[in-house]
């Protein structure tokens, strides 16, 4: 008997019946957030009860010790998605409230479930980026150095405490996709806020740039990235879950509803990222032709719905901007920056040039000041051999949870999720707590259906068809 038989066979009619009232709940918080995300914008002081509600339940599980840690991830979950959302409404928080936000929660629930034993890789990535941070505190006064380091090493921060975090907990199927739920539904929310203005907004100029317009009016590169989250998770749910017929149809229409806000914001960078990191689990599936065509057809009818009906409407509606967009193959600068701290990091191969500082030693090579968007290039600029001790951390870190994983499925979440956040990181840094969290999530314990034989220990086939199945 096969695992999808067995998990079947596991799962029962009882399970489908107590899935029913989850849909439900899911379906209703999904159009709550519809016009929740409006309120973060229009309603002034008010909207921070958003941000005060979510922190408050996320620390109340963190403290409560008989709350679950699979709970406490739906918070933290929740956070990481709708991050973004408050830095488009520029609510009245710490800019990397996301971030530190999520950590103190995540710490707090370890320490008060006596989960102190720190895995050793995430320990020594973190650790061997503090040593240039000495050469910040000499070059920067302290007000500004301390500004400097909580910008530049809250993303690593976060990313080393959510693979400690992680690392405790062990899920299944099902709960995982809880997980994902705590993020696609704020996404969603992000997703309507872009919606309302591109629709709103009369006479929107679209040319061969980014645009703040159909943005929500903020940085189009950092919510395109997180629509193509949005985008992942909903595709990667259809590739790998086993999904009825309900849940196959608000997934497709979340996925094509990502997949349209994120490129309408003339960013490419989102829905390349989504796109890379789902071809790689595409073909980790395709070891298993016969699943991987079961599992791959969803895809591809959203696929083809996508660019017969809503990708021509869309173009259209930008008058052929969209296209030209996205036959453009500039990188916007990004490949002079990230050659600018190759040459930084040959003239400073030890220790770096310290922490924020390569922003304006790059003037030397570029002849302009320049913020860096790939995370790999500031690592080594920054941080000399250190930063490139910390990638090799980085991949041994893929590496080690590959090799852990026992099923298919979690190999190819380990892929997946680790091949998003190094996208996102290859393009955007880290400058949102979502590639910090994706990666950690590498670290969960996806467990496996238990064999038949255990099965029937827990409960006994009553009919003939259960008893054929088991056969």
């Amino acid at each position: 008997m096969n695992d999808t038989a067995v998990h079947q066979f596991a799962i029962g009619p009882k399970f489908r019946e107590r899935s029913k009232p989850h849909f439900r709940l899911l379906v209703a918080i999904t159009i709550l957030h519809v016009p929740l995300g409006l309120f973060d914008y229009f309603a002034s002081s008010a909207a921070l009860l958003h941000p005060a509600a979510a922190f408050g339940l996320g620390m109340y599980w963190a403290l409560q010790r008989k709350v679950r840690l699979e709970r406490v991830a739906l918070a933290v979950g929740y956070l990481v998605g709708v991050e973004i959302l408050w830095r488009m409404a520029q609510l009245p928080v710490f800019w990397e409230f996301g971030k530190y936000g999520s950590a103190m929660i995540m710490i707090v629930a370890l320490l008060r479930r006596v989960r102190r034993k720190i895995p050793t890789l995430p320990f020594v990535y973190f650790a061997a980026l503090l040593p240039a941070c000495v050469l910040t505190f000499v070059q920067f006064e302290l007000s500004a150095a301390r500004d400097t380091l909580s910008f530049n090493l809250s993303g690593p921060f976060f990313l080393f405490i959510s693979c400690w975090f992680f690392s405790y907990i062990k899920v299944d199927q099902e709960q995982l996709k809880r997980v994902f739920e705590s993020l696609i539904v704020p996404l969603l929310s992000v997703a309507f806020v872009t919606l309302f203005f591109t629709i709103s907004i009369k006479d929107i100029q679209f040319t061969d740039e980014s645009n703040f317009a159909t943005s929500g009016g903020f940085g189009p590169n950092q919510v395109s990235a997180m629509l193509g989250l949005g985008v992942f998770l909903t595709v990667f749910s259809l590739m790998a879950f086993r999904n009825d017929r309900k849940y196959k149809i608000y997934l497709s229409i979340a996925a094509i509803f990502f997949t349209a806000q994120s490129i309408m914001t003339f960013s490419r960078g989102g829905i390349y990222n989504a796109a890379g990191a789902l071809l790689l689990v595409a073909l980790f599936e395709f070891g298993d032709p016969v699943k991987a065509a079961k599992r791959l057809v969803p895809v591809a009818i959203i696929l083809v719905l996508f660019f017969i009906f809503v990708f021509p409407f869309l173009n259209d509606f930008t008058g052929g901007g969209l296209q030209e967009r996205f036959e453009d193959t500039q990188t916007t600068h990004r490949a002079e920056i990230v050659g600018s701290d190759v040459d930084i990091f040959l003239e400073h191969p030890i220790f770096g040039v310290g922490v924020g500082s390569a922003y304006s030693e790059r003037q030397e090579f570029l002849g302009f000041k320049a913020a860096s968007h790939t995370e790999f290039s500031r690592l080594i600029s920054e941080h000399g051999m250190f930063g490139l001790f910390a990638i090799c951390c980085l991949i041994a870190m893929v590496v080690g949870n590959f090799r852990r994983s026992r099923s298919r499925l979690g190999r190819a979440f380990v892929l997946g999720a680790a091949a998003w956040a190094a996208l996102f990181m290859l393009n955007t840094g880290m400058r949102l707590a979502a590639p910090s969290a994706v990666f950690g999530i590498i670290f969960i314990t996806l467990s496996t259906p238990r064999r038949i034989k255990d099965l029937r220990a827990v409960r006994a086939p009553k009919n003939e068809q259960f008893r054929s199945a088991a056969a």
